[in-house]
């Protein structure tokens, strides 16, 4: 086990089995993870940027970033729901996306403690939001927290605590691209989804109150992704929610959540830019998978509102599991 800083000031946290991480402060954010094929050749399965500076300038791709206080768009940037009612701050086409413009999860530093065993290396973020943030009441004290085995899996638990009932939706928002191939798509990709519905959306990707019926094979290579699903059953943390698989190198990605839905987004609006060989960005580079929950809407009125209060813990476990065959 190993915990090192690189020059870009990273950490990187390796296992004994060369299963790796590298995490940056800013935005609690997964920068690589390094993973076998089913040669036992080791890649970087996470698209992600060469410096912190790097991420600063490309706001709104999110790249690897702890998502908050409310992942998903809130429309009209107005709350209302669990008895509150009040105004967020606007940060595309009048809405509120994952967190606001200036002060959300992703933009802001976080403070790191790393752990290690004798097979796990951990990375945990903290932060501590204080009340009127992006127009949130409460003060929010968050942690991020990533847990990496040695037999290659990447458990994430976000938990949060709060002075006075706010929202919360968390996520993570790692494009996971398990070819490790920089510039290569996920359209040669297979994604389950073990789902019983897809929320509708307008042209401004609000919900409707309505609900598709889709495959739970979900192509990646004749449609394009950016959709909530709501899974199957209230707690996947012992049955696969979704499964990720290349077959050219043999990588799959199983994912297991207690969260109730999963937002798919197969990265149609990446742009088109490469910073060096390792480090190109390109549509469709790469896959989101963010459980998280459906965020408080009149046409939506069966689902739980997502305030957190004083005398509650909010906690979000996602487990990531790889394999190779």
């Amino acid at each position: 086990m190993s915990i090192t800083l690189d020059h870009s000031g990273f950490t990187r946290l390796s296992t004994s089995s060369g299963v790796s991480m590298v995490v940056s402060t800013f935005g609690a954010r997964l920068v690589e993870l390094w993973v076998p094929d089913r040669n036992g050749r080791l890649a970087n399965v996470v698209l992600g940027l060469p410096t912190t500076r790097d991420y600063a300038h490309r706001a709104g791709l999110y790249l690897g970033c702890t998502v908050g206080r409310v992942a998903g768009r809130i429309p009209q940037s107005h709350f209302v729901g669990g008895g509150l009612s009040f105004d967020v701050e606007p940060n595309e086409r009048g809405n509120h996306l994952h967190g606001g413009p200036a002060q959300s999860f992703d933009r802001v530093e976080w403070e790191l403690v790393t752990f290690d065993t004798d097979d796990v290396v951990s990375a945990e973020f903290r932060y501590c939001s204080p009340a009127g943030e992006e127009g949130y009441p409460g003060e929010l004290t968050v942690t991020s927290r990533y847990d990496l085995s040695s037999d290659g899996e990447l458990t994430s638990t976000l938990t949060a605590h709060t002075t006075a009932p706010t929202p919360v939706n968390l996520t993570t928002h790692a494009y996971w691209n398990l070819s490790g191939i920089p510039g290569h798509t996920v359209e040669d990709h297979e994604l389950f989804v073990d789902h019983a519905g897809q929320l509708e959306t307008d042209s401004a990707q609000l919900p409707t109150g309505h609900f598709l019926s889709s495959p739970q094979q979900l192509s990646l290579s004749e449609h394009s992704w950016d959709d909530t699903f709501i899974l199957t059953n209230a707690n996947h943390l012992t049955t696969a929610a979704a499964r990720l698989h290349h077959s050219g190198t043999g990588r799959t990605l199983t994912l297991y959540t207690s969260e109730p839905a999963m937002q798919v987004y197969s990265g149609a609006y990446l742009p088109q830019e490469e910073l060096d060989a390792e480090h190109i960005l390109t549509p469709f580079g790469g896959l989101c998978l963010e459980p998280q929950r459906i965020i408080d809407n009149p046409l939506l009125p069966q689902f739980p509102s997502i305030v957190l209060l004083p005398d509650e813990t909010y906690r979000h476990i996602t487990r990531h599991k790889f394999s190779a065959t």
